[in-house]
């Protein structure tokens, strides 16, 4: 935080020299004035030109004064002024921190609830339904330690006070991630369909769920039918780029906000959001060297592309399909 003004004039010294100029400059004036005013001048042989001669020394004496006192009082100024604007800029610097702390920890605790709330619906589901095969009740069983141990590693990044979530890992194995995440979401009642890919990924895996779970929330929340997840292999500008399409059939996004739907805090009219969870997968696929951005599609369609982890390499003509490590 920003410390005192006061400290910030060198201890005071320019203006203890301002007052002490001051008084000296008073004193010699009034001095000069009571010798002019003294009856030893009128009764003086040359009393005329004593007169004028200490007359003028009072008006230089008083222009010098007025001088001094006036540059004195400027580079006082001038040092208020630069230690305010230092103060306030503290002060500023301080304030965007704090809210960039603040947007880190609610971006987090939306993502932290989203979670929980997969985690609690599959709960439910293997407590109280007597009809779940053995194959998908494992299938939930291994989701909700994923997504817990996932949910564990959240928390010890907002704890950490900073964005320490890992971005740039290893690879991503793009079918496990949707898989878990789609078990999440139908356990709370949202289909997903999702066809598998054999899709790398580089970066982080819990960065590529966050994304994928904010998106698959966001259909769930303000889309309408089966939300359809599709995975490819595309060829980006410099390199290859692993494409995931998640789309839903609600009724789009509101003209209004669409070109800004991926700052923080911008919603739809009738959306009961924060506008938080979609400036967060965008934050978070830009940080991974991807991207996210609204398609112009009919059904509502949302497209993330990260940095694939199959690098194409060609030997004597033909292409081979190499896994970076």
């Amino acid at each position: 935080m920003s410390t005192s003004i006061f400290q910030r004039i060198n201890s005071g010294w320019l203006t203890t020299a301002y007052a002490t100029t001051t008084a000296v400059f008073i004193g010699i004036q009034s001095f000069l004035i009571a010798v002019l005013q003294g009856p030893w001048v009128s009764f003086h042989a040359h009393g005329a030109v004593l007169w004028a001669i200490l007359t003028a020394i009072v008006v230089t004496t008083s222009l010098v004064a007025a001088a001094a006192l006036l540059f004195g009082g400027v580079r006082i100024y001038r040092r208020v002024c630069a230690a305010e604007a230092k103060a306030a800029d503290e002060i500023y610097h301080d304030l965007l921190s704090a809210r960039e702390t603040q947007r880190l920890h609610r971006a987090r605790m939306h993502e932290v609830t989203s979670t929980l709330a997969g985690v609690r619906s599959a709960s439910e589901l293997l407590c109280n339904s007597d009809t779940l095969d053995p194959e998908r009740r494992v299938a939930m069983m291994t989701m909700m330690g994923s997504e817990l141990r996932r949910l564990e590693r959240l928390v010890r990044a907002q704890r950490g006070g900073a964005d320490t979530m890992p971005i740039d890992v290893g690879v991503i194995d793009v079918d496990a991630v949707i898989h878990n995440l789609a078990l999440a979401h139908e356990a709370s009642g949202t289909t997903v369909v999702h066809e598998p890919s054999n899709a790398l990924a580089s970066g982080s895996s819990d960065a590529a769920a966050e994304i994928v779970n904010i998106l698959l929330d966001n259909a769930a929340k303000h889309g309408s039918g089966a939300v359809e997840v599709k995975v490819q292999h595309e060829p980006g500008e410099s390199s290859q780029m692993v494409v995931i399409e998640i789309s839903d059939d609600g009724p789009g996004v509101a003209p209004e906000v669409r070109d800004r739907i991926f700052e923080w805090g911008v919603r739809g009219p009738d959306s009961a959001g924060q506008g938080i969870g979609l400036n967060e997968a965008h934050t978070v696929a830009e940080r991974m060297g991807g991207s996210l951005h609204l398609a112009a599609a009919e059904r509502t369609t949302f497209v993330v592309t990260l940095p694939s982890a199959v690098i194409q390499v060609d030997k004597e003509g033909a292409s081979d399909d190499v896994v970076a490590a």
